[in-house]
């Protein structure tokens, strides 16, 4: 653990492959729902905007928490 506010290079780089990997596995999803209910492309749109909003809010609340110690 480091003694200075904030978050290390490493922790940045934690939450933008969190983000990364949230985008496309919420995306595989959309496009595997989407063959196989014939729905193309509504759910991969929807799963995709989904997973930009959780993974936004993961890195807020994560971002947040950092800032208070």
């Amino acid at each position: 653990m480091h003694n200075r506010k904030g978050m290390s290079g490493s922790e940045f780089a934690g939450l933008g492959l969190q983000f990364a990997v949230t985008l496309v596995l919420f995306s595989l999803a959309g496009v595997w729902l989407d063959k196989r209910l014939g729905t193309s492309p509504w759910l991969l749109i929807g799963l995709v905007l989904g997973g930009f909003a959780l993974a936004f809010w993961a890195m807020y609340r994560r971002l947040v928490a950092s800032d208070k110690r």
